[in-house]
């Protein structure tokens, strides 16, 4: 199993307005130019004229009004779509990427590269984010939404930063879209003080009417997605899907992207794509299982049931090697088969505290651990206990978690709630 691979190519072009100056000074344009290379960023140009202090709330306020909607096609006829623009939108590639550049009647286009390998949401952003801060000083970098846009998840963030010119210091915002879809991968930009939401409406429009000359792939027998805050904030996302295997086993999929704020500055990502296989009665068979921490793959992990409670385990982990079998005190247990436990034992109550073996590849990649559920006070309120690390749950009637809350430090803990669900497991 292999994480999926980010090629970024940055084209950031927009306006830097001063923030600062002994006199009132000019807005300061930055304009951006095509680099050669992924570690390349863009290059800031002040403009010369002088003209009153500006209003900077006032330009992170700014939106626009909805424009015409121009319908789009790629060259090799790919895909096809649709965005709003003021002008007519063109295409062109660099290196292999395909860039669609949209006028929207501001000093900046909106700027959307098209890839032709899958996209990890958080190292696209963090890539991003750092070609950004190779020109600039980022005074402020946070996720700003997470949705599901058809059956692809898409991560929204912005970055806020200062720029020397010769007026004095320049403020500059961009904001970043992240678009996971596995026929047509988007990553789209906008350099530019304000037309945050306009920025959203845009580019999740332009993502909802992509459709690909591609096959599609197999249907999923159950969706669901659901969003990770911290004090009201988004800090990540989980994508699940549920598909049919032979004999009546389940394959289930699972993507994941958090993006933790090391400071106000600075983001540390993950990306964790998950597969695993499960028999007719729950029993974990097979389970593949990749991690990505700030774009760099740091676990890939494999692990096979060889007979009965034996398991086969190999990959990388952390750097170093591994390769071995383990013996599990009982079958380990599957997404379905905890759900079924949670189903059928704690909820009516039959059970208050199960013990069940699973396999956490992060956590313990050469052996089993144990997981504690326990059925609280509420209707549907199941507490989940691995180590140290203590969850609480809400879960629906097929014993699903709806909810989870769990403790950080300091006071902190992150929530994720279930926001959309499709199909039956």
């Amino acid at each position: 199993m292999r994480l999926r691979t980010t090629l970024l190519l940055g084209l950031l072009t927009g306006c830097a307005t001063t923030a600062s100056s002994s006199k009132p000074e000019a807005p300061a344009e930055a304009a951006a130019q095509a680099p050669a290379s992924p570690e390349s960023s863009p290059a800031q140009a002040p403009a010369s004229a002088s003209t009153p202090r500006v209003d900077l709330k006032a330009l992170v306020a700014r939106e626009l009004a909805p424009l015409t909607k121009q319908q789009v096609s790629a060259p090799d006829g790919s895909f096809t779509a649709e965005v709003e623009a003021a002008a007519a939108p063109t295409f062109q590639e660099q290196q292999g990427v395909l860039v669609l550049s949209v006028p929207i009647g501001t000093r900046s286009p909106l700027t959307c590269f098209v890839y032709q390998e899958p996209l990890d949401a958080g190292g696209a952003i963090y890539r991003l984010v750092q070609m950004a801060g190779q020109r600039t000083e980022l005074q402020l970098v946070r996720p700003t939404d997470m949705r599901l846009i058809g059956d692809s998840p898409a991560v929204y963030a912005e970055a806020q930063y200062l720029v020397d010119t010769p007026q004095g210091k320049a403020a500059g915002q961009v904001k970043m879209m992240v678009y996971t879809h596995e026929q047509v991968p988007l990553v789209c930009t906008h350099d530019e003080l304000g037309y945050l939401e306009s920025f959203k409406r845009m580019t999740s429009g332009l993502a909802s009417s992509l459709k690909s000359a591609a096959d599609k792939p197999q249907a999923a027998r159950y969706s669901e997605f659901s969003v990770m805050r911290v004090k009201g904030h988004p800090v990540g996302f989980e994508k699940r899907v549920v598909r049919d295997a032979a004999g009546g086993s389940r394959l289930t999929e699972v993507e994941t992207s958090f993006f933790f704020p090391r400071s106000a500055q600075e983001l540390m990502v993950q990306d964790i794509v998950s597969t695993e296989l499960a028999d007719k009665d729950g029993k974990l068979v097979a389970r593949d299982y990749a991690r990505a921490t700030n774009g760099e793959l740091d676990i890939q992990m494999s692990l096979e049931q060889v007979k009965g409670r034996e398991y086969h385990y190999e990959g990388k982990h952390s750097g170093k090697e591994l390769s071995g079998n383990f013996t599990a005190p009982e079958d380990l247990a599957s997404e379905p088969g905890i759900a079924r436990v949670v189903r059928e034992q704690l909820l009516p109550g039959k059970k208050k505290e199960l013990t069940i073996q699973i396999y956490s590849p992060s956590a313990s990649p050469t052996a089993p651990l144990a997981q504690v559920l326990r059925k609280e006070a509420g209707e549907r309120e199941v507490s989940a206990e691995v180590g140290s690390i203590k969850a609480s749950l809400t879960v629906d009637a097929r014993g699903l978690v709806e909810k989870l809350v769990m403790p950080l430090k300091d006071d902190l803990r992150v929530e994720q709630e279930r926001v959309s669900v499709s199909g039956a497991p």
